[in-house]
This record gives structure tokens, C-alpha cells and sequence, in this order.
């Protein structure tokens, strides 16, 4: 496991580090995280207006980042002491998310502003989403979120933060099937290329139409994190 509040550097040519998450961060997080998936078919199918979406948008990550923060599972890249990608990580010995995150007296703020009915029909529909995944008899890894500063998009970030950061701690941590899931087309040949395996895809029914949803599987091997 990475040393607490100790930067990590993988790979002697790169320059970007890897750390966990500490408080001062938060904030900071939830920031990039809610700027990356504002336009996400996860939340765009739900809520039209961009106000609310990016109130709603922000809430579900506050929420989040909270709860991976917590077990120590949120991992940063970051340049010269700006972050530049987020990864939020549940191992097999996490819950993760559960519904009762979301309806916690702190969360009902999400409820009011996406409104009950809307907030009920996602939580439902995130837990389809996540159905292949939480089937899976054996323990899993899975990748939660991994986002990209908005304005550093397009320059290989999420690939080398997958590369360097991310797979070597879920190495380091034993390794085991790593899973995740997407809802584009150019996510699902990013972790294609990545090395990820395709589980099952399968269409979702939203309020505005059909979602794409793909759940992919990575098997990482047991291995000792080497530090440059």
C-alpha cells in the first residue's frame, strides 16, 4: 500500500505522481470530478438543466469522495502540485457506495435537488449498471471513477494514471480480478486498449433513451509495487 500523504512516482521518465488522497483535497476533487462527468450520459439522461445537473452531479461525488476518501481508496495524479486525475477504487473487502449512502440525512440534499422520483429511478438504475459486476462469485476490484481534468484532456493522462498508478496499487494490494464499468464508446476502447477484457454489454433504459453500458474485467497479477 502507498505510505499515507507519500507521493509515489512510477516509471523513472514520467512526470506525473501518484498519492492518496489527503482533506485538503477534497474540494478539489469533487471539482474535477463533477466538471468530467456533468455531461455524462450517467447523469445528462436524467437531468436537462445544466444548474440543476451540476448541483445533482456534484452532490452524488461529494458523496463519494467522502466515502473512498474514508477507506483510503481515492487516488490522485497530479503535476507539479496540481491534480490532474482522480481515481476512485473499492477493493474486496469494501461495500462501496450502497443505497443507504444516498439517503442518509447528509444525502438528502440530493433528493431535493434532483428531485425524490428522478434520485430513486438513478440509484436504480446505477445498480443495473453495476449488476455484472456485483453477480461475480469470486472478490473483485472495482474502478469506481477515473476522470480527467478537464482542460488537460487528450494527452494520455487517464492511460498513464491507469498504467503507472492505479494497476500497480491494485498489485501491490494483491491483485485479483479488477472490474469496471462505462457508458460511451470512447471509454469502452479506452479500457479495450487499456487491457481490459469485455464482460457483457447490455442497453439501459433512462428517461431520455437508451444508455450503452459496458462492464469490463482485468485479471492484475499479485505483485510488489517497485518505486523508481
Amino acid at each position: 500500500m502507498f505510505p499515507k500523504n507519500t507521493p509515489m512516482i512510477y516509471g523513472r521518465d514520467s512526470m506525473l505522481q501518484y498519492r492518496f488522497a489527503e482533506e485538503k483535497d477534497l474540494t478539489a476533487c469533487v471539482d474535477l470530478l463533477t466538471d468530467s462527468f456533468f455531461d455524462y450520459p450517467f447523469f445528462s439522461n436524467f437531468i436537462e438543466e445544466n444548474e440543476k445537473r451540476r448541483e445533482f452531479v456534484r452532490s452524488i461525488q461529494t458523496i463519494a469522495v467522502e466515502i473512498y476518501y474514508g477507506k483510503q481508496r481515492m487516488l490522485l495524479a497530479e503535476e507539479e502540485g496540481e491534480i490532474l486525475a482522480v481515481a476512485a477504487i473499492q477493493s474486496p473487502m469494501d461495500k462501496g457506495v450502497e443505497f443507504k449512502d444516498y439517503v442518509s440525512k447528509k444525502a438528502l440534499q440530493t433528493f431535493m435537488i434532483g428531485g425524490i422520483f428522478k434520485t430513486l429511478a438513478w440509484i436504480s438504475m446505477t445498480e443495473k449498471a453495476e449488476k455484472v459486476i456485483h453477480s461475480q462469485k469470486c472478490p473483485f476490484w472495482y474502478l469506481s471513477s477515473l476522470a480527467v481534468k478537464n482542460s488537460r484532456r487528450g494527452e494520455g493522462i487517464g492511460a498513464q494514471f491507469l498504467e503507472e498508478g492505479v494497476i500497480p496499487y491494485v498489485a501491490s494490494e494483491g491483485g485479483g480480478q479488477f472490474t469496471l464499468i462505462t457508458n460511451t464508446e470512447n471509454n469502452a476502447r479506452f479500457y479495450e486498449k487499456a487491457g481490459f477484457s469485455l464482460m457483457s454489454y447490455e442497453e439501459i433504459h433512462t428517461p431520455k433513451t437508451q444508455m450503452g453500458n459496458w462492464s469490463f474485467s482485468m485479471n492484475v497479477q499479485n505483485e510488489k509495487t517497485v518505486v523508481a
